[in-house]
């Protein structure tokens, strides 16, 4: 019997953390085709089905009871011509009852990348502790189990006021949500999701799948990923032959990263470029406290021969090597 109903405790818990109920998104799209979303909800990795988004196409959130066709079909929509509210109706015409369900549990907005938008909550989701939406000219923003309607009015406002790239408005919307209240049941996950027409690195896809603080840890994410892109501004500004740039841009990656181990040894790489020694070895001190083992690696590397030179440098070179 304890061995039943630890099974039956077991199932309960898998099949409650499927749907993403309770749930708040936006979804927006710039002028020169970068669409994208950011989420976040009390369950497990909502990133993995709840928004989806293509450049020059626009974006989709499916959510309370997601239905993971959604996004796709969406965005197939939306590439074939058809408008936000159009995909939305088609969407709601065809829903498969994906675990059981109904369109009644559906919470879904969508963006098409001309800037038109679309929401619609089921009665079921509406029957949550506060759930609505709210449009505008290139963006949508859903919430269901929320605090109450100030939770998607401070996500509007600080998308409409913050500057700065796309991902960087939605993370300012999506923390805001969150200091709003966000969802009345708690926190877990939270994604941030941007399609670019580049394509590549400058695409973002961001997912925190269950931490006591994800809109926090999510930031933390995007910080390194700016970091990253900063440093290798840095990097092809320094190959370039622009050692102004390249300090500006090394100057901003250290900023944004300043605690991630990798930011430090490729600052001091570039700072050795550059031909700054001094700021070389600030970079490995900084490299040493954050991770000592890939330190004590980094400085046998030929790239510092030059650096040991100097009697400080060489001092706090073996004073690192001491067992």
């Amino acid at each position: 019997m304890r061995r039943f109903w630890k099974a039956v405790i077991v199932a309960f818990a898998v099949g409650a953390a499927a749907p993403a109920s309770a749930t708040y998104s936006i979804l927006a799209c710039d002028a020169d085709g970068t669409c994208g979303a950011a989420v976040a909800t009390n369950n497990l990795a909502v990133g993995a089905t709840v928004i989806y988004a293509r450049a020059k196409v626009g974006a989709v959130a499916s959510q309370f009871e997601t239905n993971p066709s959604h996004g796709p079909k969406g965005l197939s929509l939306l590439a074939g011509g058809a408008s936000a509210e159009a995909a939305l109706d088609e969407l709601l015409r065809t829903d498969d009852g994906f675990e059981g369900q109904d369109k009644t549990y559906r919470q879904i907005g969508i963006i098409g990348a001309s800037g038109d938008g679309g929401a619609f909550t089921g009665a079921q989701a509406a029957a949550s502790p506060w759930a609505g939406a709210l449009t505008g000219p290139g963006y949508s923003i859903q919430g269901n189990g929320l605090a109450g309607a100030p939770v998607l009015a401070a996500m509007r406002d600080a998308y409409l006021g913050a500057r700065g790239t796309l991902g960087e408005r939605l993370m300012a919307a999506l923390e805001a949500g969150d200091a709003a209240g966000g969802q009345s049941t708690g926190r877990l996950s939270a994604a941030l999701l941007v399609r670019t027409p580049e394509g590549g690195f400058q695409d973002i896809d961001l997912r925190v799948d269950a931490d006591d603080r994800p809109v926090a840890a999510l930031r933390r994410l995007l910080g390194m990923h700016q970091a990253n892109d900063a440093i290798a501004r840095a990097e092809r500004a320094a190959r370039n032959r622009q050692p102004g740039a390249a300090r500006r841009h090394l100057a901003e990656a250290v900023r944004l990263g300043a605690g991630w181990d990798r930011v430090w040894r490729r600052a001091a790489r570039l700072a050795m470029m550059l031909g700054e020694n001094g700021t070389a070895l600030q970079a490995l001190a900084a490299l040493a406290n954050a991770n000592p083992t890939w330190a004590g690696i980094e400085i046998d590397d030929p790239i510092y021969a030059s650096l040991w030179n100097d009697e400080d440098a060489a001092r706090w070179r073996a004073e690192r090597l001491q067992p």
